[in-house]
């Protein structure tokens, strides 16, 4: 059943087609590229899979995605953005960096993939980073994420690119670490351990933003 908040209001005509819970994290995955049904299925755990059947069918039918038959010799489908849902990565990131003060900690349960840290990385990072060109490496227990940062954007990397320089921790600390004047710190501490070319961490220092004045603490209490 359609479902609308029947309101003259891009906002409003926006929620109604991906303001479904899990929608945008579907297009959070396909911001990476072109995924299979399984792929998605696991990426998103515990989504239902018939939760998930609805939210695509329903993506597709807004023109949010389309899914394709593979070229041979490969056999299966995928699922992939459209022009007009790739366009929702700029909301995806506004939602990013206005969450970023209630990823301060990390809960026991919650799941972490080395993508989703990644893409911290493309939200949290500065539109003008002149003279910067490295390629960073964030090593977590739950595997790593490789990318290169230039001026003009960031890329994804296979793992076995050459980087520049190698961040290790824990995710919640590899997101702190994306505050600069927050490093020396968590080196210190020992919960950072930070590998490669002392010109390539001073690149690092100029992709981000420093720390807020007033600390980023955690989300005001529920009413």
């Amino acid at each position: 059943m359609v479902r609308s908040y029947g309101q003259y209001c891009a906002l409003a005509k926006s929620l109604d087609v991906v303001g479904d819970r899990w929608s945008l994290l579907i297009v959070r995955e396909l911001l990476a590229g072109p995924q299979r049904y399984g792929d998605l299925l696991a990426a998103l755990a515990p989504i239902a899979t018939d939760m998930l059947a609805s939210r695509l069918r329903d993506l597709e039918a807004d023109g949010v995605l389309t899914r394709r038959e593979l070229a041979r010799p490969a056999t299966g489908r995928v699922y992939e953005l459209t022009e007009r849902g790739r366009a929702l990565e700029d909301v995806v990131s506004a939602y990013i960096r206005w969450g970023r003060p209630l990823i301060e900690t990390r809960q026991p349960d919650d799941a972490v993939r080395p993508q989703w840290v990644g893409r911290g990385v493309r939200a949290y990072a500065r539109p003008d980073r002149p003279g910067v060109d490295i390629v960073l490496r964030l090593v977590m227990p739950e595997g790593a994420w490789t990318g290169r940062i230039g001026e003009q954007g960031i890329e994804d990397l296979d793992d076995d690119a050459a980087a520049d320089i190698t961040l290790t921790g824990r995710a919640e600390t590899l997101m702190a670490a994306t505050h600069p004047d927050r490093v020396a710190a968590l080196q210190e501490s020992g919960e950072l351990t930070v590998d490669g070319d002392p010109a390539a961490l001073a690149a690092l220092s100029r992709v981000f933003d420093p720390a807020p004045a007033a600390t980023a603490g955690t989300a005001p209490p529920r009413r």
